[in-house]
């Protein structure tokens, strides 16, 4: 049963390079992969499950984001949903007194373009036009892969073994404290960071991003060298609004400290002095996402 005549990196190399060209914009720290399920794969869960006209099967293409800290699963949900139409999601939430492995699977509608190419092989079976979207972070991954082949889909081989299982699931709870202690051990750096007046690491720290490497403004560092309040402001702003705002930017906008700080100060520390640096273009952009925000 031969589906598929593209290699799997071709057919979904558009659809990743959306997605990271959205990522890249904000600057987080990611890995993406993509895959085609084999012909052996899809067999399996085709026999495994019933497909017809009402319920096809969503997962023959998927993609996969891991990211480097728990708190740009979020973000990069929202990000990745403005870009494609979400029609499904299938998501574990933690259980106070049970670990295992949480997973987030998103179901997004397939970009014309490869809807087109893959229109043969959707038209001869129950597949639907999608593409499975999953969201991992670095420390989750590996242990996800590891849950999945050889506890998930061999439940039986498990039984009577409880005890292994619960050794499992203690592994899997030692990976999620790490995925929340790395994100508070840069909080608290950023903190130590503002209480040294050391300015720069206490933006790389608080909004943990890819930024390129090119000095602050002169005339932006006097300006907050000289007010210790405005610095506290900045501190204090909430990333996720800068990030989502971000992601809205229409203009090709370098991710340095300078544009990190223009769009603080709009949205939040409202510093004439910084207002007047920061460039015309990137004001107008700007106003026209708070006016459609509100």
């Amino acid at each position: 049963m031969q589906l598929l005549q593209l290699p799997p990196d071709s057919l979904l190399k558009d659809v990743e390079v959306q997605i990271k060209n959205e990522l890249d914009k904000i600057g987080l720290f990611y890995r993406i992969f993509s895959r085609v399920k084999t012909t052996e794969s899809l067999l399996y869960k085709m026999e495994e499950k019933e497909y017809g006209p009402d319920k096809k099967l969503q997962d023959l293409f998927g993609v996969r984001i891991v990211l480097y800290f728990n708190d740009d699963i979020e973000i990069c949900e929202t990000v990745v949903t403005r870009k494609f139409q979400k029609i499904d999601e299938s998501r574990d939430h933690p259980d106070s007194s049970t670990f295992k492995p949480t997973r987030t699977n998103l179901i997004f509608r397939l970009d014309e373009k490869t809807s087109n190419l893959i229109e043969p092989v959707t038209r001869k079976h129950f597949i639907d036009n999608t593409f499975e979207l999953q969201l991992r972070t670095v420390f989750s991954e590996g242990w996800h892969e590891v849950e999945h082949d050889l506890r998930y889909k061999c439940k039986e081989e498990w039984e009577g073994y409880v005890d292994h299982s619960r050794t499992l699931n203690g592994l899997v709870a030692t990976l999620e404290t790490c995925d929340w202690s790395i994100v508070q051990l840069f909080t608290e750096l950023s903190y130590r960071n503002y209480k040294d007046n050391n300015l720069i690491p206490m933006i790389r720290n608080k909004f943990r991003l890819r930024f390129a490497n090119k000095p602050l403004d002169h005339d932006m560092e006097e300006v907050l060298k000289s007010d210790k309040e405005l610095v506290k402001k900045l501190y204090r702003v909430d990333r996720d609004t800068v990030l989502f705002t971000l992601s809205k930017i229409s203009i090709s906008l370098p991710l340095t400290f300078d544009n990190i700080i223009y769009i603080c100060n709009y949205l939040f520390m409202k510093n004439e002095e910084i207002l007047e640096l920061t460039p015309l273009i990137l004001k107008e952009q700007l106003a026209k996402i708070l006016v459609v925000d509100h």
